[in-house]
């Protein structure tokens, strides 16, 4: 099987997904769009969403503030779901896979800063001068390489790749591969416990538990826990605008610390 389609179509998924970085946060980074992006390109829907939303749970708590990229897991989620769709591999395969590429995309897009911070006196330069024509030329080269750059990664990484990764993959002993597997189990519990780090609530918890509940004990799926939660939460959001309405309206007089500050005001 060639791989010239499939590395064309892979480094225009990982173009698209970083023009959305390039301008602004449009989402396209995240692991369930991108997988997805690339399933419909490869011609595999259906196994981009599975392997984007097994990605999504491995890097839920992944968050770039400010300069601080922990991980490039769109680059990551992009080559992990097309090598998993182009090897016909297990899903665990594919987190493995995209772990270690979603640390070079880190490396190669702090090289491309490097690069785009040293053009920065010649934007200067050209504000001074008011050539906003040559500020401008300057600006589309410098989106085209960024551009480029990842194109060439999407398409070299599949072209060239993807042989070396399925010799690899063959060459895996099974029990190597089997805590490969259980490992990858583990990871999106991983991702949601550092989610829950920054999310946790002690008034809250009973709800993670009552979740956690409908699908250990009683087998439920996704959509039924999604239903439930549904439902509680606008029963919490009734008694929250019954009691809201119940309290007492604020005397028409105002308070007489109200007043104070009035007459501190006016004095």
């Amino acid at each position: 099987m060639t791989m010239l389609w499939p590395a064309l179509m892979v480094g225009l998924a990982l173009t698209i997904q970083k023009f959305g970085d390039w301008y602004g946060s449009l989402g396209f980074n995240r692991p369930m769009v991108a997988g997805t992006i690339v399933g419909i390109l490869l011609g595999h829907p259906a196994e981009g969403i599975t392997i984007g939303a097994a990605l999504e749970l491995v890097y839920l708590g992944s968050i770039s503030l400010g300069g601080v990229m922990p991980q490039d897991f769109g680059m990551g989620s992009v080559f992990g779901t097309a090598f998993g769709i182009l090897l016909a591999s297990k899903t665990s395969v594919a987190i493995a896979l995209s772990l270690p590429i979603s640390m070079l995309g880190t490396l190669v897009y702090q090289l491309f800063k490097i690069w785009a911070t040293a053009l920065v006196p010649r934007f200067e330069t050209h504000l001074k001068e008011h050539n906003i024509k040559k500020f401008n030329r300057l600006w589309q080269i410098q989106r085209a390489v960024y551009l480029f750059m990842w194109f060439a990664m999407g398409f070299i990484g599949i072209a060239v790749g993807t042989n070396a990764i399925k010799s690899l993959v063959a060459a895996i002993p099974t029990p190597v591969m089997n805590s490969l597997t259980v490992a990858a189990g583990m990871l999106p519990a991983v991702g949601i416990a550092l989610l829950m780090i920054t999310l946790w609530n002690k008034n809250l918890a009973p709800w993670f538990f009552l979740g956690f509940a409908v699908v250990a004990f009683f087998k439920g799926t996704m959509i039924e826990v999604a239903f439930v939660g549904v439902c509680i939460a606008v029963l919490v959001a009734i008694a929250d605008l019954a009691k809201s309405k119940q309290k007492p309206a604020a005397p028409q007089g105002g308070s007489s610390e109200s007043s104070v500050e009035e007459d501190f005001f006016n004095d």
